[in-house]
């Protein structure tokens, strides 16, 4: 069977052209690899400043999690007491 050179050069431009692609977006993939690479590196050294131990973040959380609603339930209690108090003088003076 006779090669159509025609055909063959279009063939190859085409194949030159994708794998140029497929090469740009490896180029691509790589780059955002480094700089996710990077940000994690930045994110663990901002971590270890902190005192806090990358690999046990979660453990951090939840500490900081239960501490966040311990001052919360803290802060609702006060205010509560704090309207009952006052709740007599306010009673006086809107009379």
């Amino acid at each position: 069977m006779p090669v159509n050179l025609n055909d063959s050069d279009a063939r190859l431009k085409a194949a030159v052209k994708r794998r140029d692609s497929v090469a740009d977006d490896v180029k691509r993939i790589e780059g955002r690899l480094e700089a996710a690479r990077q940000a994690l590196s930045d994110a663990e050294k901002e971590c270890r400043d902190r005192n806090i131990d990358p690999d046990r973040i979660d453990e951090h959380l939840g500490k900081l999690e239960s501490k966040y609603e311990e001052l919360l339930s803290n802060l609702e209690r006060d205010v509560s007491a704090a309207e009952t108090a006052i709740a007599p003088f306010l009673k006086e003076i809107s009379q």
